[in-house]
Order: C-alpha cells, then structure tokens, then sequence
C-alpha cells in the first residue's frame, strides 16, 4: 500500500448468502493474559467498545450501516478530529482549513457519489455520533464530507499520477516549441511503501494458509492507523481490519471475515482514472463484507474500478485453502491462482507483494499517457525486496509457520525503522478472527521525527515500538457492579 490510512466496515445488499461462521463464541482465541484490559479501560457505547491493547486500540461495532457508524463516532470521536488536523496540514501546511476545504470539495465532486449508500449511511453515523461526543473541525460540527474525505484520502492522494496516465486525446501528435517538442517531466522515484505475503500448501508447515502484511508509510499517519475494527453488520459477515478513526474500509489494507476470507493489499504504480468508475471504498468493503470466495472477492473489487490507488492483492480461502495473487490497474489485470498452479519465478505455494508489478499489461497501463517507451523493454526486474522475499521462500519453501512470517517482518528490507506495524495469522488463528499484530517499528527502535516535520506538525510525536501481541474478537471484561 502506498500511504497509510485506516478503513472499517458497513453492510451492503443482501444479494449474497450468509456468511459461514469457522468457530462458535466458545473457539474463539482468548485475549493474551498480559493484555487483558481492565474493565476500567474499556469503552462502552451500547453494544459497541474500544480498549488498548499493545499499542492497538481495539475496537468493536455491530448492528445497522448508521448504527454501526455511530457506535464508531462515539467512541473515537477525538480521534477522528485529530486525524482530520493532521491531513489538513497535510493539504496546506499555512492554512489547514482552506486545504481541507479544497479536499472536501474534490471528494464530494469526484467520490461521493460513487459510494455504496450503505456506506454513506455508516459515514453519516459516523460524523454524527463524532459530532455529538464533542469532535469539531474549525470551529464547526464534524459532516458526512468530512468523513467522506477521511476514507477517499488514499484515492485523492493517487490523483497526480493517475491523471499523468491518463489520456487527453492529443497523444500521439506534436506541437513544437521553439523548434523542439517538449519532452515529458521524470516521473518521481518510487518510495517503498507495504510488503506482504501469502503461502499455503506445499510452501507451509502444516499445508494451510499463512499471511502477513507491513506497512510502511509516512510519520504522520502513525497515531491513525492502529485501529483494530471488528465489524459485526446485519447483512453480510463479520469481518476484522486494520483501520482508522472514521474509516469504513482499511486503506492499509489488511482483513479477515468469517466465511475464511484473507485479503491485504501492497500499491503498484498508478494507473489511469475512470471518472466513471466506482471508488474503492465501496469495492474494497464490498469485497470483505460479501465476499465468501476467491471469485467473488476479485469480482467486487475489479467490478466498475475507477483505477484509483492501483494495488496487487493477496486474496486465501480457508475453505479450499486456495491463496491468489490479483494485480488490479484501471482496465488491465492478472489473476494468479494456486489451483491453477500459477507461479511467479517458481514459488510454488507462495505469492507476495512490495510495490512492483510482474505482469506487463498492467506496468504498461501505469506509464505516463504521453510516454514513447516500448513495452517489450518494460520486462519485470526484482527489485530489492522482490530478492528478499524470494530468499525467503527459498529458506523456509515447505517450513512456513508463525515463527517465519515473524521473522520475515523482524529485518531489512522487509522491515524498516520507518514501518509503521507488521501484521500475520495462521489459517487456525484467521478462522476465530484473530491475528498476530505490533504497532510500531518492528525492527525494536523508535521512528523520531524530523525537525522540519516537527516544525509543519506540531503535534507529531516519535512513534515507539510495541510488543507483539493476538489480536482477537473476544469480548472484554464487564465492569463489576
């Protein structure tokens, strides 16, 4: 994934079966005792709960899309203010409010309504319940676009590049100037951003699936992206995801559902925008929230895609223990499935992501609209990380368990003094929901700002390492009466 942002959930049309439920309330996995909270640290609002764990802050809703939405408002309502602070100095470091003013009008106009109303209804709970838990921004009440702009950032922020691979009509044609046609601006270096893998069969020790995400984005996206959403709606499945206040999808992305969905994302170079497309809000939420099958997931993620924030998708099935690699740009993809024995250099029973596409329709989609490049010199290469994880594979290929997927995000260049967390589950684990998950630099140092960062946001802090812990769906301790 490319920046780091936080989603959570809603329910959509009940087109769909219900989900299939892995484990009765009495197999689920139990909170670690060293992190069992305090009733006194628990959160009430209804049915709805939040606690700390570990650095996470764990949080639960239930219910109907504006319920839900509420329940969420309410019991992250100064987190949500918070985050919409920082993206505002984001926009304009000299004047937050009028840049967050000129991002609301850009995701109203290009974003809102190319969202589920589902969706819509569980945002509007949202800046609701945040509204009346006392959240404002500049001196107003939290609204729905507001909400809107939380969970389309990812998707505005990969405009730029979108726009630059998208074609104006004039391509092709020359039009010199002084003589001399203008030659296109360098495209910027590309930063790493998550790393993720999926393995399952002959890759692993037991012969089922094993999963895990890190994310590495920017400092100021740190204190939002440690939100542990456990999302129980009335239609569709349960489903648990990294999040952030406000988010009704995980823009990190990393998620589990009941009916043995794993699904997580790591960004490839932007394709171009299909303003008639639909935001990836609504299909990435759609696809863990109805999605029962490796089919059905890539179906509602690619189906009517507006292109935005272009992602390599790692998709498991605990049901048939079948794992698939989707890279998904505007109009061209690749599917690769483990019952099709599709491989990338040979991996058998192993499919990883880091940031570099390895089909060629789609890096030839992601190339600026007015390039002159030849698509037969575009040839995959591995890049660093692209050799680490295929070193793994080759160290652990039969061998891969927890131990390995920890010890994957533990060092460079997997693993960065610059990652925000790292996150993995085993196929006994996933179908109770619950995951293995640190927040912070996996690599044991804290991430300290710059003073330059310090300067453009005086309220970043130094984000500090945190002890693995399991995260789970196991109700916390009542208060005793």
């Amino acid at each position: 994934m490319r920046r780091s942002l936080g989603f959570l959930l809603v329910a959509g049309v009940a087109i769909f079966p219900a989900c299939f439920v892995f484990a009765a309330p009495a197999e689920r996995a139990a909170i670690p005792p060293e992190h069992q909270p305090p009733a006194r640290d628990v959160v009430r609002y209804g049915p709805a709960y939040r606690y700390p764990q570990a650095g996470w802050v764990v949080v639960h809703v239930e219910g109907e899309p504006y319920s839900r939405g509420y329940q969420q408002g309410q019991l992250l309502a100064k987190e949500i203010a918070a985050q919409i602070r920082m993206l505002a100095t984001l926009r304009s470091v000299r004047a937050p409010a009028d840049g967050w003013k000129s991002a609301k009008q850009l995701a109203n106009a290009l974003f809102l309504r190319k969202i589920d109303s589902e969706y819509l209804e569980e945002m509007k709970g949202i800046a609701e319940g945040a509204t009346d838990a006392g959240a404002s921004f500049d001196d107003r009440d939290i609204d729905l676009a507001d909400i809107v702009t939380i969970n389309a950032w990812m998707e505005i922020e990969c405009l730029d590049h979108a726009l630059e691979a998208t074609p104006i009509g004039l391509e092709g044609k020359t039009f010199p100037r002084n003589g001399k046609p203008r030659a296109p601006a360098p495209r910027p270096v590309k930063k790493d951003h998550c790393s993720a893998f999926i393995a399952t069969g002959p890759a692993t020790t037991d012969g089922k699936i094993v999963f895990g995400h890190i994310t590495m984005a920017g400092l100021t996206s740190a204190p939002f992206v440690n939100v542990w959403m456990d999302v129980q709606p009335k239609k569709g499945c349960r489903f648990v995801m990294q999040g952030f206040p406000g988010c009704v999808w995980s823009s990190q992305d990393y998620y589990i559902n009941d009916a043995g969905i794993l699904l997580c994302e790591t960004t490839i170079d932007q394709t171009p925008f299909d303003t008639n497309g639909f935001s990836l809000i609504s299909r990435a939420r759609r696809a863990i929230q109805y999605g029962e099958s490796i089919d059905a997931v890539v179906k509602l993620l690619s189906e009517k895609s507006n292109g935005l924030y272009a992602n390599e998708w790692l998709i498991g099935d605990l049901k048939s223990n079948e794992i698939a690699m989707l890279e998904l740009g505007t109009k061209s993809q690749r599917l690769w499935r483990s019952s099709k024995n599709e491989w990338v250099e040979g991996t058998k029973g192993f499919y990883w992501g880091c940031n570099n596409a390895k089909d060629l329709a789609v890096r030839v989609e992601s190339l600026p609209a007015e390039a002159d490049l030849h698509p037969d010199k575009l040839e995959w290469v591995c890049d660093d990380r692209d050799k680490a994880w295929l070193k793994f594979y080759k160290t652990y290929a039969g061998k891969i368990d927890s131990t390995a997927a920890k010890e994957a995000f533990s060092a460079a260049p997997l693993a960065a003094p610059t990652s925000l967390d790292a996150k993995y589950t085993t196929a006994e684990l996933a179908k109770k929901l619950a995951t293995h998950a640190t927040y912070g630099p996996p690599t044991g140092k804290a991430w300290k700002p710059t003073d330059k960062e310090r300067e453009d946001h005086p309220e970043i802090v130094p984000l500090e390492p945190h002890p693995w812990t399991v995260l789970t769906i196991t109700p916390p301790p009542a208060a005793k009466k």
